[in-house]
């Protein structure tokens, strides 16, 4: 006869559903991990589309990645993310539960690999910089690096 606790477990997870490794890493990352995230980006920024350069970039440097959305964004936000990812044949997945979340300050897709990447920064605006797209290109061919520009700052 099993003992009370492992009883008590069995009726738990009949009951609630198995439990769940960090449920606030994985509501925050659409049922994944941080580790293994490349690119987040919130429902305001999908639905404003100012990021979509940014989100193909992305997808285009790595082939092998995933793209997991958030469904309470609503498929008229999502339409132009879902053509990229069809058009460069990345896997994706659409989320609904409501774990997940529909604020605007909920993830509204995140960028995923298979595997742990660690990869900092993650959010959209501090890749992207906060620049548009055309600024973007500018400061890419700046040949100026932190070092020189601390020098630059203290008179050195």
């Amino acid at each position: 006869m099993p003992d009370k606790d492992q009883m008590t477990s069995h009726l738990d997870n009949a009951i609630y559903g198995p439990p769940k490794l960090h449920p606030d890493e994985q509501r925050t990352y659409l049922g994944t991990f941080r580790e293994r995230v490349s690119l987040l980006m919130s429902i305001q920024q999908l639905q404003h589309g100012e990021y979509l350069p940014s989100f193909e970039a992305e997808l285009k440097a790595h082939p092998d990645y995933q793209v997991i959305f958030n469904g309470h964004t609503g498929m008229a936000a999502l339409k132009p993310y879902l053509q990229i990812a069809g058009q460069l044949q990345r896997a994706f997945t659409i989320v609904q539960d409501d774990f997940y979340g529909g604020q605007p300050t909920d993830s509204g897709l995140v960028v995923i690999s298979k595997t742990a990447i660690n990869q900092y920064p993650i959010k959209v605006e501090d890749k992207a910089g906060n620049q548009p797209a055309s600024a973007q290109q500018n400061t890419s061919e700046d040949p100026s690096t932190f070092w020189t520009k601390m020098k630059k700052n203290l008179g050195l």
